[in-house]
């Protein structure tokens, strides 16, 4: 299937990417205290400590949703935050999904 980059049409290719990358109990766990933080961003360590996960395993889940175009990743004073992409229809759909 040939990828379709108009604005007016949903592309596939970038659907199943975005969906792939969240599909995993443990993205999705991060998804979800994303979409309950209580704010619109989040650091690295505040996932790991609320989660009881490694360090390492964290940011590869972090960076294979930053790939997937889920989330968006930014550094403010030597910390790292992560964030839902405003841009990206499948990440607003998750949150949405997630949020208690």
């Amino acid at each position: 299937m040939a990828r379709n980059n108009t604005k007016s049409n949903l592309n596939f290719y970038d659907l199943a990417e975005a969906l792939k990358s969240a599909a995993h109990p443990e993205r999705l766990a991060i998804l979800r205290l994303l979409s309950n933080w209580g704010d619109d961003r989040i650091m690295v360590k505040s996932i790991y400590e609320a989660l009881h996960l490694e360090q390492s395993i964290t940011s590869r889940h972090l960076t294979i949703m930053k790939k997937g175009g889920i989330l968006k990743r930014e550094v403010n004073n030597g910390k790292t935050f992560y964030r839902f992409n405003r841009d990206n229809i499948t990440a607003q759909c998750l949150k949405k999904l997630l949020t208690e």
